[in-house]
Order: C-alpha cells, then sequence, then structure tokens
C-alpha cells in the first residue's frame, strides 16, 4: 500500500509541476492521451513515462537511461498488484504463465505458449550472469522443477506473479529467490 501511495504521491506532483504555467488544448474526449491532451511541449504520457523511468529506475536500482524499454514499463505499472489465480489471463487473476505469455505479446509482439513447461521447451539457456532484460526465468517451487516462470528485468530483479502476493516485481538477491532459482534463457531463434 505504500508503494502504491508513494507512486500516485510522485504522479501528481509531477504532473502539478508540469501544469503549473501550462496551456490545455482539448481536441477529442480522450483526456490523457498523447493524440488528444497538449500541455505545452510535454504532454501527459510523457510526463507519466518519465515517472515510470524515474520509479522504476529507483525499484530496480539502476540509473534512469538504463531503461529504455518504456512499453514494458507501461505494462508491468498496469499489472503489479493483480493477484494470482491459476488458469487466470485478466486483472480479475492471472497466474504466472499467463502473464509471461501476455506480457511478451503486449510488449514483445510475440506469441509464447501459455503453460511454463511448454514456454521452458522453447527456451535457450544461458548463464544467470549473462541474462539480459526480456529473458526469461524458471523457478523450482514445491519440488517442482521449473513450475514457476517470470521475465527478468535488470540487476537482479524480474517481473513475475506470485503466488502469494500476485504480480510484482522480486530481487534474487535475496536468499528464498537464490535457492528457487532453477535456469533462464531467450526464446530459441
Amino acid at each position: 500500500m505504500e508503494n502504491v501511495k508513494t507512486k500516485l504521491y510522485v504522479l501528481i506532483t509531477l504532473f502539478s509541476f508540469s501544469a503549473c504555467s501550462t496551456r490545455k488544448t482539448i481536441t477529442g474526449p480522450n483526456i490523457g492521451n498523447s493524440t488528444t491532451t497538449q500541455l505545452n511541449s510535454t504532454n501527459y504520457s510523457s510526463v507519466k513515462d518519465k515517472y515510470l523511468i524515474g520509479y522504476y529506475a529507483q525499484e530496480l536500482g539502476i540509473n534512469e537511461k538504463e531503461l529504455k524499454n518504456v512499453n514494458l514499463l507501461r505494462f508491468i505499472d498496469d499489472w503489479i498488484g493483480v493477484p494470482y489465480k491459476i488458469g487466470g489471463m485478466t486483472k480479475a487473476g492471472i497466474d504466472c504463465s499467463g502473464f509471461t505469455s501476455l506480457l511478451y505479446k503486449t510488449v514483445y509482439e510475440l506469441s509464447i505458449p501459455r503453460t511454463t513447461s511448454q514456454i521452458y521447451s522453447i527456451m535457450d539457456q544461458k548463464p544467470y550472469t549473462a541474462l539480459r532484460e526480456g529473458d526469461l526465468v524458471f523457478m523450482n517451487y514445491d519440488g517442482k522443477k521449473n513450475s514457476h516462470v517470470g521475465i527478468y528485468l535488470k540487476n537482479g530483479r524480474f517481473v513475475h506473479a506470485s503466488t502469494s502476493k500476485g504480480v510484482m516485481i522480486s530481487d534474487f538477491n535475496q536468499s528464498w529467490y537464490q535457492k528457487a532459482y532453477s535456469v533462464g534463457g531467450e526464446l530459441k531463434k
């Protein structure tokens, strides 16, 4: 809850500062859409994107310049906190493989299988130290090998649909994830 409050406060602050001496031109019903609202030379979408970059750079412990994929940040931000539901594919609940396949389809425009084992079968393994943003990461849960999947981000962080907390960003530096980590890699070419 604190995380959501912080994000909301920063977003409101950024938006209010950007609007202090602005001229608004509204040309359609979709206020906030970058094609319909103009706030001086900056529109709402770019203000929100700057906020997302700043927020997720801090969350990942990296410099803002390292974040290039704003579509990925938008997707994560839109789904963060959605509860876990086995077999789910909606904001009412989603599971790890559903989240992974939906992220790949939306952000990377790639269709990948729906189940963890099918996703695993289309991956080329690579060492943990060679993982890059967008690579797949698998964990062993409840004694089952490669039974959980997520997407590597940066600096040891990954996004996934956790069974206990829903869609979240986790850190491989935590001992629990170090023990659970199985393998990572990229989609076969």
